[in-house]
């Protein structure tokens, strides 16, 4: 399977293995409203994918992968820890880089990492953001309500890891045919591709408590299972990843929802990490589908 080194705290990759099996495969078009990595739609067959987030600096990452071969981004990478000073336990190893209190390599790249946060919300560039991402903490992206990028620094760098998922996920763009689009998930233009099209949803959890489910509203919730319903009723097929419990929380609009729909149910755990302590929570996910 096709992995990412968007590697945050939500990726798919982990439910890949329970997800696909589940999707359909005679299918040309693959539309994802809410795209994130995109690593379900990467994974599937079909040719075509219709990438829409709301969010225009992550589809400047995305749009980065297609344009970019894998040696090429690791190339622009290369040269950002040249130019900042950032470690390289690739070329010198971990011990190169002596820990204190579980600190990871946080105290070597925070100032290196300060300065490319300032130079990035100085002058916006998408290869700083990608660098930005490797290097802070659970490789979120988060923008302040001044659009300045304001993650602090994590604890890993550019491992032998990450290296082959940029070269994996590089070269999986250049398998399929790509379309990118920055619309609200409400847009009539979005459900109005034609042929034997499927469309995935990952939209915000409105009952967890990542960075990027923040502003996910009871409103938003109810205007996209309409959104599903309509899709249903023109013979549309969809599937909708969610949690239906989380943290001692229930989604009852989804629960109450979904009964007219199949509900397949995918039990994960979510870590929680910060530098003072770990939480485990147990969430049930669930994929839901109308076939």
């Amino acid at each position: 399977m096709i992995n990412s080194p968007l590697n945050y705290s939500g990726n798919k990759y982990k439910a890949l293995k329970d997800i696909l099996p589940l999707l359909p495969t005679d299918v040309d078009h693959v539309v994802e409203v809410f795209s994130g990595s995109a690593l379900v739609s990467l994974n599937m067959n079909a040719k075509n994918l219709y990438l829409n987030d709301i969010s225009i600096p992550l589809l400047q990452l995305l749009h980065y992968f297609y344009e970019n071969d894998g040696e090429k981004i690791i190339q622009d990478m290369e040269q950002i820890i040249l130019d900042y000073g950032f470690t390289d336990t690739y070329r010198y190893g971990i011990r190169s880089y002596p820990e204190k209190k579980h600190e990871g390599l946080s105290k070597f790249n925070k100032d290196p990492y300060q300065k490319l946060k300032e130079d990035y919300n100085v002058a916006p560039r998408v290869e700083l953001l990608f660098a930005l991402i490797i290097y802070g903490f659970n490789h979120y992206m988060r923008f302040n309500r001044n659009g300045l990028f304001n993650v602090p620094v994590g604890k890993v760098d550019f491992s032998t890891s990450l290296r082959n998922k940029t070269i994996q996920y590089a070269d999986a763009f250049k398998k399929k045919n790509v379309h990118f689009s920055n619309l609200d998930f409400r847009d009539p233009k979005l459900y109005q591709y034609p042929g034997r099209v499927f469309y995935y949803f990952d939209p915000p959890y409105l009952i967890t408590d990542a960075p990027y489910n923040a502003y996910w509203s009871e409103e938003d919730e109810k205007d996209l299972l309409s959104i599903l319903d309509d899709l249903n009723a023109r013979g549309v097929f969809f599937a909708l990843s969610n949690v239906v419990k989380s943290n001692g929380k229930e989604n009852l609009i989804l629960i109450e929802w979904a009964k007219k729909y199949h509900v397949h149910y995918l039990n994960r755990q979510y870590r929680n990490a910060n530098y003072r302590r770990k939480n485990i929570t147990e969430a049930i996910e669930v994929l839901i589908t109308n076939y």
